[in-house]
């Protein structure tokens, strides 16, 4: 009896987080959908790249934000670069390019962590709204344009835009990057059309300065702010004709950490955050947090739950059971076969490619709740550098 109960409840869970909430969306998206009404003025913008020795990119970087200053409708205030104690040539860089166009500033900061200096961006910033971005992105033409004009609606106190990738189609790991993301602004474009978004990209975030809130140093703030946002009663939206690129990712080594540390710290700041968006209070929020994030990166427990009750199940006679069992090793078969092809420099047919993508994800998620409950967190910039419990 309490095989099937478990089987039951994670495979219903797994079916609502894939199937149903998206469903859901949709037709919320469709029959109540949530819309801009423009009616301020365009606001001022501040562009706020946080680094730690980025000589080799901030040069190319502050001139690719410069020429989104050309494109109609665009109020660029303020480029502002916040050192991290950077010991390579980025200060000098900056400084020199400061002395070039007023426009530009630096921030030159004791090592702190990556949250700790755009804490100091957004402080220093002047703008209406300040974009964060980072030192390897890069905006598509009319980027900013569009991506300001959201915040002409008073409601809106973030946005995010469309993050791409580089050269997607160079490796393996890039495609299977490419792939989780385009399932991940499918979501998100209908959730924000619902009304109910609150995942946004770091990398292309906006924010309303008066809606900005202080983020503890180790949470990170494309997770927090966007919460504080709908805690507060603004609106976050997607914008995805706000087009931006990032460089791809090397190979299954990158994508396997950062996913690991994006669900981590994902996790950390939407269970901190249960109680002040609790159903009865912004239950379109509190749907999403549940359904888009805590939900979707619990996946490998639930589908490890539903692997053993099914298993067991199956045993007893469960049709059900052993649907579910056969299903999930063929697809743990069908990764297994996609990863050796794709490690052979071949590209994997369709379905093992997505198996492979799927099973990377989920086992990063998994790493991530693991790092979460031993109390493993971030220290300072790179993802590779850990502080231990204490």
């Amino acid at each position: 009896m309490l095989a099937a109960i478990v089987f039951w409840a994670a495979s219903g869970m797994l079916a609502w987080v894939y199937v149903g909430y998206p469903l859901l969306v949709a037709v919320l998206a469709r029959l109540a959908p949530w819309r801009l009404h423009p009616t301020g003025p365009v606001p001022t913008l501040t562009v706020a790249i946080a680094v730690h020795n980025e000589g080799a990119a901030i040069e190319e970087r502050i001139a690719d934000v410069l020429r989104q200053s050309t494109s109609d409708g665009v109020r660029l205030l303020e480029v502002l670069v916040g050192s991290d104690g950077s010991t390579d040539e980025t200060d000098a860089i900056v400084a020199n390019l400061a002395l070039k166009d007023d426009r530009v500033e630096l921030l030159a900061l004791p090592r702190g962590g990556q949250t700790p200096t755009q804490d100091a961006l957004f402080n220093a910033a002047r703008g209406d709204v300040v974009i964060l971005t980072d030192a390897e992105t890069r905006f598509e033409p009319g980027c900013l344009a569009r991506l300001g004009a959201a915040f002409r609606d008073p409601r809106v106190g973030a946005a995010t835009g469309r993050l791409e990738w580089r050269d997607e189609s160079a490796t393996a790991t890039s495609r299977n990057e490419g792939l989780y993301w385009r399932y991940e602004r499918r979501i998100r474009e209908l959730e924000s059309r619902a009304g109910c978004l609150t995942a946004v990209t770091g990398a292309l975030l906006g924010v309303r300065r008066s809606s900005y809130r202080a983020v503890p140093a180790t949470a990170s703030m494309d997770h927090l702010l966007p919460l504080y946002v709908r805690e507060a009663g603004g609106a976050v939206i997607y914008v995805p004709d706000a087009v931006a690129t990032d460089r791809p990712i090397s190979g299954l080594r990158e994508q396997f950490r950062n996913r690991t540390r994006t669900a981590s710290r994902g996790i950390r700041a939407n269970a901190s955050m249960i109680g002040r968006l609790a159903p009865w209070h912004r239950p379109r929020a509190a749907l999403a947090i549940w359904s888009h994030k805590l939900l979707r990166w619990a996946t490998p427990w639930l589908v490890l739950l539903a692997l053993v009750s099914g298993a067991i199940e199956a045993t007893r006679g469960s049709v059900a059971g052993e649907a579910a069992t056969i299903a999930i090793v063929v697809g743990g078969l069908a990764a297994g076969v996609g990863n050796l092809i794709a490690s052979s420099g071949r590209r994997p047919p369709a379905p093992l490619a997505f198996a492979r993508a799927f099973a990377i994800v989920n086992l990063a998620f998994a790493r991530a709740w693991v790092d979460v409950l031993r109390g493993r967190r971030i220290a300072a910039w790179s993802g590779l550098e850990w502080e231990q419990p204490g």
